[in-house]
């Protein structure tokens, strides 16, 4: 996924997630007062905007981290995100497998302290 699409994406999720929070906001201040009707609304634009700076952060920390990115980690990731897609059964498997194993290494790791 480009990094263009996944901040599209969170931006879309941010956003629906903003969208839920101001219309649970404005259900609640029904039985309100007109000014406290005012206050929740400025209260949710103020989130959305908060959410929106922090999407721009979160671009603009992701851009900076793919330019520190040294060459042969860029050529490696391209690599492997070319076998996922050539062999996308092989892939989940693996993932499923290395999931399982590092599940299975906390478990351990946790029974360890509990003794």
């Amino acid at each position: 996924m480009s990094k263009k699409s996944l901040s599209r994406k969170i931006r879309h999720e941010v956003d629906d997630t903003l969208d839920d929070v101001a219309k649970a906001l404005r259900e609640a201040a029904d039985g309100l007062s007109e000014d406290a009707e005012k206050a929740v609304a400025k209260a949710s634009v103020a989130v959305r905007q908060a959410a929106e700076e922090l999407a721009r952060r979160g671009q603009a920390v992701a851009e900076e981290a793919i330019a520190r990115t040294p060459a042969p980690a860029k050529e490696l990731a391209r690599k492997a995100a070319q076998e996922v897609k050539e062999h996308p059964l092989a892939s989940a498997a693996a993932a499923l497998t290395a999931a399982a194993a590092l599940i299975s290494l906390l478990s351990n790791g946790r029974d360890k302290k509990a003794a």
